[in-house]
């Protein structure tokens, strides 16, 4: 199995073709294989992205977010946001879906859309766990999936350290069910009161980035288990007000892109694969 791994332009501005092209060209010769495209955020046209992704072999995953006041609003978006992100000839799709302020019968309409979808434009969609969404605990995450087995998850495990204010040690049997239905990783370190730590390579986070990456690597062994050619990792720092910054000057604590690249490279190499 292989890793490949994704990077995500939410810490720096991509508006323009010329802007696209040099950041193509920085994530080409820092190793990733291809970006993650948050599609509510992403001006470009799939054409203009598509040609200058392809001129580098890259690959893309688009990123979509289902909106709205009602369930029928977020089902509406749910289909128009994929028929757009299929423009984008993604490797995958990964959506925020759903409320957690909808009831589950309600939410698990939505997912049941959403596996429909997967079928009908023949692309794995992942449903990221996440705050605001239904997937925001490991309780309704696994209550989701009891019903649905089949559907894809993607990993944004940091989430969970906040909401349940524990690193998930006290809950290592679910996590571990859960992990069978990881097909895509948002590669961030959080602690028990926030998502984001403020320096992943700071001594004071060591233990944070151990536990993490231990999870991560419980993602691997099962994707080497079923027979997955391929792994997506996306790390996933982002700026203020998940990144930390001065009170008084509002200069970031550290440099976003830099964190990034330190996960990337720490995964590679802490990372068993083989």
């Amino acid at each position: 199995m292989k890793i490949n791994y994704h990077k995500s332009f939410w810490e720096t501005g991509c508006d323009s073709p010329q802007q696209l092209a040099q950041l193509l060209d920085k994530i080409a010769a820092e190793g990733y294989q291809g970006s993650e495209l948050f599609l509510p955020f992403y001006p470009l046209t799939p054409a203009q992205t598509l040609t200058l992704h392809n001129d580098r072999e890259l690959d893309i995953i688009t990123g979509i977010a289902t909106e709205g006041q009602t369930t029928n609003d977020h089902l509406e978006s749910l289909k128009r946001q994929v028929d757009e992100a299929m423009a984008f000839s993604p490797k995958l799709i990964n959506s925020h879906t759903g409320r957690d302020i909808f009831s589950l019968s309600d939410n698990m309409m939505l997912f049941e859309q959403a596996l429909l979808l997967q079928a009908q434009y023949g692309i794995d969609i992942t449903h990221e766990t996440h705050r605001f969404r239904p997937t925001f605990s490991t309780l309704g995450t696994e209550q989701i999936i009891e019903q649905l087995p089949e559907l894809k998850l993607n990993l944004d495990i940091s989430h969970w350290f906040v909401v349940h204010e524990s690193d998930l040690t006290d809950q290592s049997e679910r996590i571990a069910k859960l992990m069978n239905n990881v097909h895509h990783v948002h590669a961030r370190v959080g602690f028990e009161e926030g998502p984001q730590v403020t320096d992943p390579q700071h001594p004071r986070w060591a233990g944070h980035l151990n536990r993490h990456t231990a999870l991560w690597q419980s993602v691997v062994d099962v994707a080497k288990a079923r027979g997955q050619d391929i792994l997506t990792i996306t790390p996933e720092f982002g700026p203020f007000p998940y990144g930390h910054i001065n009170p008084i000057t509002d200069e970031p604590a550290i440099d976003i892109w830099a964190a990034n690249l330190f996960i990337k490279q720490h995964l590679e190499q802490a990372l068993v694969v083989g």
